[in-house]
């Protein structure tokens, strides 16, 4: 794993967290779990993007993954 990438990103989505604090503590409950869950995804991919010396994407699985809800093509 290269740490010296991921330490700055991790640091960058902490102080994310702490400027929108009081905007998340003002929204709704939905809201609030919506944007935290969304923390903890980008921080995931930033750990597996920064950790795996594979050759597949995140935007490569997260397309396949999106691609089950849309219509299929004409």
């Amino acid at each position: 794993m290269n740490k010296v990438f991921l330490f700055p990103l991790v640091l960058a989505m902490l102080f994310m967290y702490l400027i929108d604090r009081k905007s998340l503590n003002s929204a709704p409950a939905v809201n609030r779990w919506v944007s935290r869950v969304l923390y903890v995804i980008s921080i995931g991919i930033w750990i597996y993007g920064t950790s795996t010396k594979s050759s597949v994407y995140v935007a490569t699985w997260l397309s396949r993954f999106i691609d089950m809800w849309l219509p299929p093509t004409l």
